[in-house]
């Protein structure tokens, strides 16, 4: 948006705002009040949004919050399924909202190009919501960098409590068994010698020579797909990878990840790695229904309670986490998500009100960091919609439909942060299973990627379509790894890659000059 738009954007808000505080009535300081006692006591009216909002507006977490921070909620429902339409229409309209659920970077970088977000400094966010950034610098301190836009910060990171946790292999228990092995593997050697047990030494037992080691999602997104087997090579086909003289460089053109397609190319040849792997969908199915032996996926998945835990315990699958596999370069890492997707920002108006701005950053610090505020927020009123068990809230049977709870506002809607908090994961998880989270991520080096704003990458969307024919080609072998490799390289630089490298390094630069 250009400057005059965006002045007339504000002085439409502006004149707006003028025009009902003209009409609204001034109610009287109470006898006794100190002069401007009334006006200072007045709740600050904050427009709200998020996702699953109640249709109402008497929740009990609005009413609850409005008497706790002395403020009005006005409530922005926009459907999630059709976000960005209805939104604009409300844009249009010069309704801002003042507390903003962004959906990822696109969010960031299109509505601050249009002048509607506030910035929001990052040393503004350390210190308005300490225990935040505390997490961040303690786990992923680049994550700072993900949400700027030309430098600027215009949004508070949800912090993706799953994203700190590596990509670990899960394998079937009772194959590694059959395999002779009582752990699973920890150097690629013995990764390559069990898979092909796995799929020669019928590791079910059913005299059928019907199982394979591994599996890739051809269907699904390249970059879910042998994390795992690229982090024996201490690379990742997506990520931005620093080679040693402290350069970004995209995994799939490494000489790392041409290794690794090497021995993915001998393992599709030699039958080990599935062949319907180009039709994989990325559900592991395949590894729940006793076809591979050896998956991988977030922890929150492979858990007990987990979606993929429950289905592989139901068919009678005994799953065990494996760590990163020692390769040719050294000690292996494993792929991380990173802790920043969404975030939360602020209207342009609400920015310009030290008081409201003030007011959003302690309601938001609040859900994020006080057990008061979460419960509030997440499970309501102890005795009405939850009650105390063994130290656990649960859901009273009257409120254990989502349905019902989102009517009382609990949820997603205004405490969206209360659930991305450390703090308060004892109240979601079994101890046993975080437990097992702990150990999982012990000695294990995390490769995070970069997801800091990239120009570039809105000029040549169509590159990632080039990375994902030839990541199945190289597998498949009709694409040679010498030659072939090397003519995929210059393909997808002229593509764009090398426009983007260069930007990627001038802006990693940059950002760490800035530090």
């Amino acid at each position: 948006m250009k400057k005059t738009a965006i002045k007339s954007v504000l002085a439409i808000a502006l004149s707006g705002a003028l025009l009902l505080a003209g009409c609204s009535k001034t109610e009287p300081a109470p006898q006794g009040a100190a002069p401007g006692a009334a006006e200072s006591d007045k709740p600050i009216e904050i427009s709200w949004l998020s996702f699953d909002f109640p249709e109402g507006d008497e929740s009990y977490v609005q009413k609850w919050m409005e008497q706790k921070f002395n403020v009005k909620i006005k409530n922005m429902r926009v459907d999630r399924t059709n976000w960005k339409d209805q939104l604009n229409v409300r844009l249009v309209a010069n309704e801002l909202p003042d507390v903003w659920l962004l959906w990822g970077l696109a969010d960031v970088r299109a509505y601050s190009q249009q002048g509607l977000l506030a910035e929001l400094p990052v040393d503004e966010i350390k210190k308005n919501m300490p225990s935040l950034a505390e997490f961040i610098d303690k786990n992923q301190p680049d994550a700072w960098n993900d949400g700027l836009v030309n430098g600027k910060s215009y949004g508070i990171p949800i912090t993706n409590l799953e994203g700190v946790i590596p990509l670990n292999p899960f394998y079937n228990q009772g194959w590694l068994k059959a395999a002779g092995y009582d752990q699973p593997p920890t150097t690629l050697q013995q990764f390559e010698d069990v898979i092909y047990k796995f799929r020669n030494n019928d590791p079910d037992g059913n005299g059928k020579k019907d199982t394979y080691g591994l599996t890739a999602f051809g269907k699904a997104n390249i970059a879910d797909s042998l994390q795992y087997v690229f982090g024996a090579f201490q690379t990742h086909p997506t990520y931005w990878v620093k080679d040693q003289k402290g350069e970004l460089n995209y995994g799939m053109v490494t000489a790392q990840s041409r290794e690794a397609f090497r021995y993915l190319n001998k393992w599709f040849k030699d039958g080990v790695l599935d062949p319907e792997f180009l039709t994989s969908d990325g559900k592991k199915e395949e590894f729940v229904n006793k076809r591979v032996g050896v998956s991988s996926d977030n922890w929150s998945n492979f858990r007990p309670s987990g979606k993929i835990g429950q289905a592989a315990a139901k068919n009678g699958v005994t799953l065990v986490a494996g760590k990163a596999l020692e390769g040719p370069y050294g000690p292996g890492k494993l792929a991380g998500w990173g802790l920043t997707g969404n975030y939360m920002g602020m209207g342009v108006d609400a920015g310009k009100d030290p008081k409201k701005r003030a007011k959003i950053y302690e309601i938001l610090n609040s859900f994020y960091s006080d057990k008061e505020s979460f419960l509030a927020s997440q499970f309501g009123q102890e005795g009405v919609h939850y009650t105390m068990q063994n130290g656990v809230p649960t859901y009273t049977e009257a409120f254990k439909d989502n349905k019902k709870r989102i009517s009382e506002g609990l949820g997603n809607y205004y405490g969206l942060l209360s659930r991305k908090s450390k703090a308060f994961e004892p109240f979601s998880f079994p101890a046993e299973e975080l437990a097992l989270r702990e150990q999982l991520s012990q000695g294990v080096e995390v490769l995070y990627n970069v997801k800091f704003n990239i120009n570039a990458l809105q000029k040549y969307p169509d590159i990632t379509n080039i990375e994902k024919e030839y990541f199945i080609k190289f597998i498949t072998g009709e694409v040679d790894l010498d030659k072939g490799f090397d003519q995929f390289v210059e393909t997808w630089k002229k593509a764009g890659g090398e426009e983007i490298t260069a930007e990627v390094n001038a802006t990693y630069k940059s950002l760490s000059a800035a530090k």
